[in-house]
C-alpha cells in the first residue's frame, strides 16, 4: 500500500510542523541535505520505487510549498525513513548513528557556482524570504480570506499545484 500526506503547512501564525513526530515507531532517519536541485526529492522518489517495486508498503510526505517535492520517504518495513533537512524543516538525528544519520547530495554538484549564477542567486534569495515573511504576515492580519496574484503564471511548471500549496484556511 501506499500513503500520501503532508507533514508541514503554511498559516498565518507561520509554519506549521509535524516533522517532530516523523517518522513513526521511532525508526532510523536519514537526513538529507543539499541545496536546491541537488536531487533530494528524486533520491526519495527512487528509493520509494524501489521499494514499491519489491512489494513493500510505502508512505510519501509532500512538500507544502511543493507538491511536486517530497519532503521524505518512509518505508515501515524496513522502519527507515528519508527526509529533506533543510529548511524550513531542519534535523538532526537525536543520536547520531543510533537513530539517524545524514545523506549530503551536495558532494555531487559543481560548486561553487559560476559568477553569474552567484550574483542571481544572492540577489534573489532575500527577495523570495522577504516576500513569504510579508505574505504570512498579512495573512495573520487579515479576517477572511486573501488572494495572491501572480503575473506570468503560465510560465510556472505545474501552476494549478503551485496555487493550491499557497492555500491559507484562516476560517
Amino acid at each position: 500500500m501506499t500513503s500520501t500526506y503532508f507533514l508541514g503547512a503554511n498559516s498565518a501564525q507561520g509554519f506549521y510542523s509535524l516533522y517532530g513526530s516523523f517518522p513513526p515507531r521511532s525508526g532510523f532517519l536519514h537526513i538529507i541535505k543539499g541545496g536546491p536541485g541537488t536531487g533530494k526529492s528524486g533520491f526519495m522518489r527512487a528509493i520509494g520505487s524501489e521499494a514499491e517495486r519489491r512489494g513493500m508498503d510505502v508512505e510519501y510526505v509532500l512538500c507544502s510549498g511543493d507538491p511536486d517535492s517530497l519532503d521524505g520517504v518512509y518505508i515501515p518495513a524496513l522502519n527507515e525513513a528519508w527526509v529533506d533537512g533543510t529548511a524550513p524543516h531542519a534535523l538532526d538525528p537525536t543520536i547520531f548513528g543510533v537513530t539517524g544519520d545524514y545523506v549530503n547530495l551536495g558532494r555531487f554538484c559543481r560548486t561553487p557556482f559560476s559568477s553569474e549564477n552567484q550574483v542571481a542567486i544572492r540577489r534573489i534569495t532575500p527577495a523570495y524570504k522577504a516576500l513569504y515573511a510579508e505574505i504570512i504576515k498579512i495573512a495573520g492580519q487579515t479576517e477572511g480570506r486573501i488572494y495572491v496574484l501572480l503575473d506570468e503564471i503560465q510560465e510556472v511548471n505545474a501552476w494549478e499545484q503551485v496555487i493550491n500549496s499557497l492555500r491559507v484556511d484562516l476560517d
